[in-house]
């Protein structure tokens, strides 16, 4: 038997509204888009290949599935693919909400044109993979989202497809089905199989995969290792984001004097050894926060930094008492929060000064934590309350 192969040769998908390359940019009074949801991409996977393609939402990821699976045709370039596909756009699309998970098996079965003795034959592997219990029985109406997910990964990968294309099946369902569906992607690829997945999980392209794309604008940005191109992604997604989040919240950033010599500079937050300030970190990662103050009356002055969620939960606060300041009433110093121990979400930093129990000026910024492995079962908004040391710069 062949091995399975596919080969993209300069492929561009556009769609309604956009021009063909090969025809002019306007016709008559008509303005046309030149836009492309995927904009002459070239590869070419082998057998074994397990394929992380990584970008954002609008990127062309979902496109050029469609290409590859034939769902969609390109307006120009060669799409070429040997072997039998199996798509998983969706977990639990397409799945017969009256009938029960048993009678979906024998029915999806029928779909790919198996006879029942071949379902007879499996039956007993896919329902011990989905574990359903009792629930197999049940109409699918009755399931979770999760376990819509089981029984659907559960029934497509066990119709040993020669080439497998998941677009965010992973991410729904927990850890346990996750790790199952990990290794049995990694099965189907030791027999010269190849799987594609599209996966907004870093951590799920860095196990699955041994080979990554990145795209943008429809465009191929990177193609080598998973490590390589989801650290090369990461960092670009994040310097966009900061910008876009400091510009979205300006009005919680910045510095305000509200006594005579009395300020507060914006905080800045960076991490690990770099100089560098930062608006978006990753959960358990080691932060520096960084204060800069002054007061024409150290004596009487404190500052108490504070970390409050969006909505007004404070997850940190901690009062620096009148022996931080220089006698001329200048201060810097560090707090250090190794690791950083908060959920995924937007935080407010600020620092407020305090002479003779009165707020005399203030510095604030925004900042937004991350992480690539999110803990399953659903997303926490609070690991921990943080923890933090503080250490002495010196005079500001």
């Amino acid at each position: 038997m062949t091995s399975p192969r596919i080969m993209l040769k300069r492929v561009s998908k556009s769609y309604a509204g956009d021009l063909p390359p090969e025809h002019d940019a306007r016709a008559g009074d008509v303005t046309w888009s030149a836009t492309r949801a995927v904009d002459d991409i070239s590869i070419t996977l082998e057998s074994g290949t397990r394929l992380g393609i990584v970008g954002r939402n609008g990127a062309g990821k979902s496109t050029l599935l469609h290409l590859i699976a034939g769902l969609s045709e390109p307006t120009s370039g060669v799409v070429t693919v040997d072997g039998k596909i199996n798509t998983i756009m969706t977990l639990g699309v397409g799945l017969r909400e009256e009938a029960s998970g048993r009678e979906n098996i024998y029915l999806d079965g029928e779909i790919h044109g198996r006879e029942r003795a071949e379902v007879d034959a499996d039956i007993a592997k896919i329902i011990e993979f989905a574990d359903l219990g009792e629930f197999i029985e049940y109409p699918v109406k009755t399931y979770s989202t999760g376990m819509k997910a089981r029984l659907a990964f559960a029934m497509i990968s066990h119709l040993e497809p020669e080439i497998l294309i998941i677009d965010e099946a992973l991410s729904v369902g927990d850890a346990w089905f996750a790790n199952k569906a990990t290794a049995r992607i990694r099965d189907i690829c030791a027999r010269g199989k190849i799987v594609i997945l599209v996966s907004h999980s870093m951590g799920s392209i860095c196990d699955i995969c041994n080979r990554a794309i990145w795209l943008q604008d429809g465009k191929l940005v990177m193609d080598g290792a998973p490590t390589d191109v989801t650290a090369a992604y990461i960092e670009a997604v994040r310097s966009e984001d900061e910008q876009e989040l400091l510009r979205k919240f300006k009005e919680h950033t910045g510095s305000q004097s509200f006594a005579t010599g009395c300020r507060v500079d914006r905080p800045v937050i960076s991490v690990g050894n770099e100089t560098e300030g930062r608006a978006v970190v990753e959960s358990g990662s080691a932060v520096r926060i960084e204060i800069n103050a002054r007061t024409p009356a150290p004596e009487d002055s404190v500052i108490v930094v504070e970390i409050v969620r969006l909505d007004d939960q404070c997850l940190f606060r901690h009062k620096f008492e009148t022996a931080l300041f220089a006698s001329e009433g200048r201060v810097s110093f560090e707090i250090v929060m190794d690791p950083l121990l908060l959920g995924q979400a937007i935080y407010r930093l600020e620092a407020a000064l305090f002479t003779r129990d009165m707020r005399a000026a203030v510095g604030s910024t925004i900042f937004e934590v991350t992480t690539l492995r999110p803990p399953s079962g659903g997303k926490p908004m609070i690991l921990n309350r943080c923890a933090a040391r503080f250490l002495r710069i010196g005079e500001a």
